[in-house]
């Protein structure tokens, strides 16, 4: 399953690399980057680690189908609301610290 996650490990490896490599003329928001794509790479980890310890827990359990769909349904969801958090902290990585530049006039 972490072979699948290899990708996604590349890009987070390769942007960590690159931000921490321009850290000085870099933006505010390189930290948010940064957690960002940290949080991105603790999740191409945890994830497949946590679902074969889920399957394996419940191999040798007395979960009944409704139970285990109950909680693979939670974690799942669980998964997703941490892939939104890093998205958000890559939105926050893109306008951190910018400038609020003056609207054009529309007079002639």
């Amino acid at each position: 399953m972490l072979t699948i996650q290899l990708p996604t490990l590349l890009v987070c490896f390769v942007a960590g690399v690159v931000i921490l490599g321009r850290w000085k003329e870099a933006s505010k928001g390189a930290i948010w980057a940064l957690l960002g794509f940290g949080l991105a790479t603790i999740l191409c980890i945890a994830i497949p680690v946590a679902q074969a310890g889920l399957q394996e827990l419940m191999k040798h359990g007395s979960w009944t189908t409704a139970e285990r769909t109950s909680v693979f349904v939670g974690v799942g969801f669980l998964w997703s609301v941490l892939r939104a958090v890093t998205y958000a902290l890559l939105l926050v990585a893109v306008f951190a610290g910018r400038s609020i530049s003056a609207s054009p006039s529309l007079s002639p």
